[in-house]
């Protein structure tokens, strides 16, 4: 199997390389950015038109847009968005062309510019990855601005005021876990530049958000283009990319020893844009509690137009440092206690590559390739027997990807998409180490969308398959001490898992469309898996549906409301016992049982609530229930209440930010002491209000020069997400920024 990894390897070094083969070819190109003009906030969604070519193109989330491939000559710009006045510019285009356009606010709402494609369907072409438009009222998107404004260090930390967003923090060998709509086991999962990633959940609390441009959440258990999990959703993860020359350096101290730096710097023209940076993160965590992290995130990130119709991208990122694994404290288990583990050294290494094919604009092809090696070195010392012991978890993982967008005609687009990913842990890795893994996964995907004058309907299947060379990797909720025994699985088949969706958009007027889709698919139980009656368990039958709206508010704003629904008949988990087979190998049993989630959620964000002033607020009430002795009872392991909400102020050269975090109250056992659940049941979570607060002054010729102060948890609340793992309290940070 090691060969056959060198092998793979060497295939992907050998495509990377003939992926960047290709010759430059001339081109001109027209870029800049849109803002308002009072609040010099970047505006999305402006319509940008050049004239008489009568091509269009909208703004990003920094207010960004882009042309290639343009002839010299002279030309019209037209710019216009709903709320605000219309921009014209005469323009003269040759090789290189950069704009910053400030647009007025206009109390009357002007009409929708016609541009050449429809946003959604052009999105679709150029992003096949994209998530069906009947999702959108159910998907967030947090910008570089966002990350920057929170005062965000990790991806988790980027999280933290979504709808229905929780992130459980512990001290196991996975860090944090982030989970949507109370949606846990599994968790949603990872893709990274469009990737989907298998193992990376130890990997996600410590990448850089830096190192992010954006990050769009999928909250809706109905993903089927990026997710091969039919119930948890989302976190797709875009790094940065530099469109212009710019450094960027940063500096923090804070509470706890804790410490950030780190600079990056890139550049973008035409035909190529490059991105590398460095960062470096450490804590000594409470005291006394064997809780410090040293960890730095190296990476490098080139794209390149190797002509008008094809281009390419590699991306190299290295994470390492070391990590002690924080002791809990009551009511944890005194088995958690007594023991002092750690990581040292931590290694991730991730290369990928795409290669993006568009011949015309019927046709968009995208080849992704992606290549992992982790190799963390464990580390566990009894504190009552002073047994010690260490291993190194090493594991790889090759993804393949092929996905293509095809234009039938102006009103549909059809995707196609297949997928391969091998995992290997040849000594097995986390909570089952000395069971080696090596898992085979193939997926297939096809999506059509179709446009009815002002409906826009899609619908979609996915087939996903797993082929088991070697399987003994079973662990329940983080803990795999009771499957010892368990023989593994060794080269099987697992039954196939399917999805299917449909949806439904009725765009109402430019300014507010509704949104259904509802989606089913069926989970099967693993090969050789065993109720208590000696039974096979049933397959698991999924039901979910999504209703929402969103309106565009003046000004670049948007409101989205949605109501969703969960329903997992014959959901399978584990029955909590186990048997001795006649060999002597212990084996896990599962049950059957109804479960059912559903709620309501309500978001909304204002670009500009006054002149100097944006915010956003959103609040999410659902409930988790499961079937028991004929009734409905409430899963007390789900909160009821998350509620966020953030301002924002930018006047002269000062900025303040606030943000508030609510939880409701929920439950848990999980590594709690026998003695503790036996007198007091299960130990309460949840239940806080959590306070952060960032303030700045700019100062410099272009304001390029930021000192700024952080309070998390300004109320000084220990609350706790998992038992036995209280937050530390309030911290103070002091920093400062700049920007070459």
């Amino acid at each position: 199997m090691k060969t056959n990894f060198r092998h793979m390897k060497n295939t992907l070094l050998i495509l990377i390389l003939l992926i960047n083969a290709g010759i430059l070819t001339a081109q001109s190109t027209l870029k800049g950015y849109v803002y308002d003009k009072s609040s010099h906030h970047a505006l999305e969604e402006v319509n940008v038109l050049i004239k008489p070519l009568g091509i269009g193109s909208v703004s990003d989330v920094n207010g960004y847009f882009r042309f290639d491939n343009l002839p010299d000559g002279a030309y019209t710009l037209e710019v216009s968005m709903v709320g605000y006045q219309s921009y014209v510019k005469n323009i003269r285009i040759n090789k290189n062309l950069i704009l910053d356009i400030y647009l007025l606010t206009n109390p009357q709402q002007i009409g929708e510019i016609a541009i050449v494609k429809n946003y959604s369907e052009k999105n679709v072409l150029d992003q096949p990855d994209m998530e069906p438009i009947s999702l959108e009222p159910a998907i967030s998107h947090i910008s570089h601005k966002d990350i920057l404004q929170q005062g965000a260090v990790t991806l988790m930390d980027a999280l933290k005021f979504v709808p229905g967003g929780m992130t459980e923090t512990r001290g196991r060998k996975v860090k944090q876990f982030f989970s949507v709509r109370g949606q846990t086991y599994p968790y949603p999962d990872y893709v990274i530049d469009g990737i989907w990633q298998k193992e990376y959940q130890e990997t996600a609390y410590f990448l850089n958000a830096a190192n992010i441009e954006s990050i769009e959440l999928v909250r809706s258990a109905s993903a089927i283009i990026k997710s091969l999990n039919p119930l948890a959703g989302v976190v797709n993860v875009n790094t940065r990319r530099y469109k212009d020359k710019e450094t960027n350096i940063i500096a923090k101290y804070a509470s706890l020893n804790t410490f950030q730096t780190g600079i990056s710097h890139g550049n973008g023209n035409e035909k190529m844009n490059y991105t590398v940076g460095a960062q470096y993160f450490g804590t000594d965590g409470p005291e006394g509690r064997n809780g410090e992290e040293r960890v730095y995130n190296l990476d490098a990130d080139v794209e390149w137009a190797i002509n008008s119709h094809l281009t390419t991208n590699v991306k190299v990122f290295y994470m390492g440092g070391s990590r002690q694994l924080l002791q809990p404290t009551e009511p944890a288990d005194t088995k958690f206690m007594k023991r002092k583990e750690r990581y040292e050294p931590l290694s991730t290494l991730m290369i990928s590559s795409q290669l993006k094919y568009k011949p015309s604009d019927r046709l968009t092809s995208e080849l992704q390739v992606n290549y992992a090696k982790r190799q963390p070195e464990y580390h566990f010392e009894n504190m009552t027997s002073g047994d010690t012991k260490q291993y190194t978890e090493g594991d790889e993982e090759l993804t393949i990807q092929q996905l293509n967008a095809i234009s039938l005609s102006n009103r549909n687009v059809v995707r196609v998409g297949v997928l391969y990913n091998h995992w290997l842990a040849p000594e097995g890795k986390r909570y089952y180490y000395g069971k080696r893994a090596d898992v085979h996964t193939f997926s297939g995907v096809v999506a059509d969308q179709q446009r009815i004058g002002s409906w826009l309907l899609d619908a979609g299947i996915r087939f996903t398959q797993e082929y088991y060379k070697d399987w003994g990797g079973f662990s329940i909720e983080g803990s795999g001490g009771k499957f010892s025994g368990v023989a593994s699985i060794k080269e099987q088949w697992q039954s196939p898992v399917w999805q299917a969706m449909a949806g439904a958009t009725y765009r109402v007027n430019p300014m507010l469309s509704w949104h259904a889709n509802i989606a089913a698919g069926i989970v099967t139980p693993r090969q050789g898996a065993l109720n208590e009656e000696g039974n096979q368990p049933d397959n698991e039958r999924r039901r979910n549906m999504d209703l929402g709206m969103l309106k565009k508010l003046s000004g670049g704003g948007q409101l989205k409301l949605s109501a969703f629904v969960v329903h997992r008949k014959d959901a399978i988990g584990y029955s909590g016992s186990s048997i001795e087979l006649d060999n002597g190998d212990i084996m896990e049993l599962y049950e059957n049982t109804d479960k059912r989630n559903y709620g309501l959620e309500a978001e909304g964000r204002s670009p500009m609530l006054r002149p100097w002033l944006s915010g956003f607020a959103n609040v999410t009430y659902m409930k988790g229930e499961k079937h028991d002795d004929s009734i409905w009872i409430k899963d007390d392991e789900v909160p009821q209440w998350i509620a966020n909400l953030g301002f924002m102020i930018l006047k002269g050269n000062f900025d303040g930010n606030l943000f508030g975090n609510y939880t409701g109250a929920y439950k848990n056992d999980r590594f709690v002491s026998k003695d503790y659940v036996q007198e007091f049941g299960k130990a309460p979570l949840g239940d806080y209000l959590s306070v952060d607060m960032t303030a700045g002054y700019a100062f410099g010729q272009r304001h390029n020069t930021r000192c700024f102060i952080e309070v998390n948890n300004l109320l000084d609340d220990h609350y706790q997400t998992v038992a036995g793992y209280p937050d530390s309290g309030r911290r103070i940070t002091i920093g400062v920024q700049m920007k070459l």
